[in-house]
């Protein structure tokens, strides 16, 4: 059997943008990015980036230095337990300045060849698989591939779109509302058809079906509907419903299962929305205790706790010597004073340790 995929982009969705990244040093995973693949491994996706690396046609860096950055992204999600199955780039452009670079690729974005490639390599179902990118041209690649489309357009650096450019299936602000996205896709063939509102393309296909057969065709497999594209949710939808509506209600309303689907579809959303706030903010909550534990033992820490020990402790001996009427009171101030230096001291060492 074929597996299904996620192809995604590299700059912008998965790690911050700065511009041409030359440098391994410069890679820096968005938030939350390692949890959400982790989800897309458990709903059993291929992840699989695809990049478009012009930089080595303009001479910025060369495929050895990018095969470090590259090993650095795989790094530092290794480290959060995220695995990549392979990544794939396209070093051409037609204005390069390296001659062995400068040349129209199929590979380049928005051509689909790089998705075909890994398609063909991989034994990856297109028709079953994501393209999420934060430009149209990821979108115009993964639609040629077959896939469905989703665009990560966020409000602070929006995507441009020119009027050529194809419509996506969903839209995003970032990875992790893509994957809730893409789950809640997942889990749609659970509910009756024509009722969940996550995801409208799907409805569109249905009313060629006869009206008896939706109950017993809900358990269809999502693959049966999967080859049809998805298409925007504007107008088609509205189309859609408008029959619906002016079917005859006798016929829909004493049917049971309809409202009962409806119900389990909103609280199966509900819950995947839930599931995923829950362990994005566990994930935070642990990083926050790791990184706590680590400045709790840094050396100013230590130093400062040793001086306000002995602080204390010259504190004890000049009670002591106060107390004692032998003792002359010129040995009580030098011990007083001694604490109050030890004092200072572990409050300097104390402030050290918080700003480094």
């Amino acid at each position: 059997m074929k597996s299904k995929a996620v192809f995604l982009d590299r700059d912008n969705t998965l790690i911050e943008d700065p511009g041409y990244i030359s440098q391994p040093s410069q890679v820096k995973l968005l938030p939350g990015t390692a949890a959400a693949l982790a989800q897309l491994r458990k709903m059993g996706f291929r992840l699989v980036v695809v990049s478009n690396q012009s930089g080595i046609a303009r001479g910025i860096l060369t495929e050895e230095a990018l095969a470090q950055i590259h090993h650095t992204l795989e790094k530092l999600l290794a480290d959060e337990g995220v695995y990549l199955d392979a990544i794939f780039y396209c070093p051409f452009h037609p204005d390069g300045v390296i001659s062995k670079y400068r040349t129209e690729s199929n590979l380049r974005k928005p051509s689909p060849g790089m998705l075909l490639e890994a398609a063909q390599k991989l034994d990856i179902d297109l028709s079953t698989s994501w393209m999420v990118g934060d430009s149209y041209r990821d979108v115009e690649a993964g639609k040629r591939a077959g896939c469905k489309t989703i665009l990560i357009n966020n409000p602070v650096k929006p995507a441009t779109k020119n009027p050529a450019d194809p419509e996506p299936d969903r839209q995003a602000v970032n990875i992790r509302e893509a994957v809730n996205i893409i789950r809640m896709f997942e889990r749609q063939p659970q509910s009756e058809p024509g009722t969940t509102k996550s995801a409208p393309a799907l409805p569109a296909a249905k009313p060629l079906e006869p009206a008896p057969a939706k109950t017993a065709d809900s358990t269809q497999p999502i693959t049966d509907n999967l080859p049809i594209p998805l298409q925007p949710a504007d107008a088609d939808v509205s189309k859609v419903q408008e029959p619906l509506e002016d079917k005859t209600p006798v016929e829909i309303l004493p049917q049971a299962p309809a409202p009962a689907a409806h119900s389990d579809s909103a609280g199966i959303n509900l819950q995947s929305h839930t599931e995923t706030l829950l362990h994005d903010v566990l994930t935070h909550l642990k990083m926050a205790y790791k990184l706590g534990r680590e400045e709790d033992f840094s050396v100013w820490m230590i130093v400062a706790g040793a001086c306000q020990v002995l602080a204390v402790g010259c504190l004890v001996v000049a009670m002591w010597f106060f107390l004692d009427s032998t003792r002359p009171s010129d040995s009580t101030l030098v011990v007083l004073g001694f604490a109050g230096v030890l004092q200072l001291m572990a409050l300097t060492f104390f402030l050290m340790r918080t700003r480094s």
